[in-house]
């Protein structure tokens, strides 16, 4: 089979590393004979996909920022079987002569509107989001909440398969903090890895923990797309605006950069599994989430985990057994957040016997990519009227 993967947009964050990890699964199974992914140039420097190409020999990437139906873009399909779009969010959909399949990974920005966004800005994202769902020959979503979702927002029409993505890291065992990392962080963290998108909730975070006793025994740490730009001193405020909101809540409470919270920036995949298993614990306050895959990740290094009580995040802990190894908290109350982490702090002991207790039967990422072929497959029969 030979596979085009269309990604010209994507989270920078769980979107890169999850595609990292799942294209190269994909690639190794039986009958797989071409995987050609095509990102945006953008993407070069950020996410190690060029190292994807070396990994297996079925593997072709491409950086192109046109579009799929021109004569270049048509050129990338032209000998596929299926074109599947990891990230179709905020990407407009063109009809093509080939079975078509999507991920949508969650209802975010209709469910969690962000912060000044335009009533026609949603509309469009609306319009958009309903071409992908009923017109591509199929949609996976990661979680029955999402598909539920997708319903609520759409329409019972607007079906897809559920496949989830909470599944445990490959390997936890290898690599420590490289130095230059180990430089930045305090002794003892709690850590928060995510972009800053306005659903990720670092507004609610940061001003509970402004709120937290013992924040400089126990500072917060967080790395991530953007968080970097959380260290900017007025009157140089950072471009991007939800940033700058941040910022001024920052100087507003008095957190102190580099005594209350580390902000690291984005991470290489090499460091973020070294810097969660160094964490006392992982904080996870979104407000939304697609699969929420650093409280697997923190679990399987026997980290104790803190997590926002919504409903995706409850199905996918639940998929594995795994609820009652985490301290609950509802993630629009900074007072709950505030409360969790100090009580958490108190039984610090109990909360890292249950984690390290935590035995997580989970699926690998071969187990995911045989169950996205299935899809890619039954949507090839689909397409030309075989089933």
């Amino acid at each position: 089979m030979r596979i085009l993967i269309w990604c010209t947009t994507m989270s920078f964050g769980g979107g890169t590393r999850l595609l990292s990890n799942l294209l190269p699964a994909i690639a190794r199974q039986d009958d797989m004979e071409l995987i050609r992914l095509v990102v945006s140039s953008q993407m070069q420097a950020i996410a190690p996909f060029d190292e994807l190409g070396h990994t297996c020999a079925n593997i072709e990437i491409a950086y192109f920022d046109g579009d799929i139906q021109s004569p270049e873009g048509t050129s990338f399909y032209h000998d596929c079987h299926v074109v599947y779009y990891f990230w179709p969010h905020q990407m407009k959909f063109k009809p093509i002569n080939r079975p078509t399949i999507c991920t949508y990974h969650d209802t975010t920005i209709l469910d969690f509107v962000p912060p000044f966004t335009t009533g026609t800005y949603i509309r469009n994202y609306w319009k958009s989001s309903k071409e992908w769902l009923e017109h591509t020959t199929s949609v996976i979503v990661p979680s029955n909440y999402v598909r539920d979702r997708i319903i609520s927002h759409f329409g019972s029409h607007c079906q897809a398969t559920v496949i989830p993505y909470a599944i445990a890291p490959n390997d936890v065992s290898s690599g420590s903090i490289r130095p230059e990392i180990a430089a930045k962080l305090p002794p003892d963290y709690i850590v928060y890895p995510a972009n800053t998108s306005p659903h990720k909730n670092h507004y609610n975070l940061l001003l509970a923990y402004s709120r937290f006793s013992q924040r400089k025994r126990l500072p917060l740490v967080l790395f991530g797309y953007h968080t970097d730009l959380l260290i900017c001193e007025p009157p140089n405020w950072p471009e991007v605006p939800s940033i700058a909101t941040l910022v001024s809540l920052i100087r507003r409470t008095g957190l102190r950069v580099g005594e209350d919270f580390y902000a690291l920036g984005y991470l290489s995949d090499q460091d973020i599994m070294p810097v969660i298993r160094g964490a006392k614990a992982l904080i996870m306050p979104t407000l939304s989430e697609g699969g929420g895959l650093p409280v697997f990740e923190a679990l399987r290094l026997k980290v104790p985990v803190l997590c926002s009580d919504i409903p995706v995040m409850r199905e996918h802990l639940d998929h594995w057994n795994t609820t009652e190894k985490v301290a609950w908290f509802d993630p629009e109350s900074p007072d709950s957040i505030a409360g969790a982490i100090e009580q958490f702090v108190a039984n610090y002991d109990h909360y890292k016997a249950i984690a390290d207790q935590a035995v997580l039967h989970a699926e690998n990422w071969d187990d995911l990519a045989r169950k996205y072929i299935h899809v890619f497959r039954r949507s090839y029969l689909k397409y030309y009227g075989q089933m």
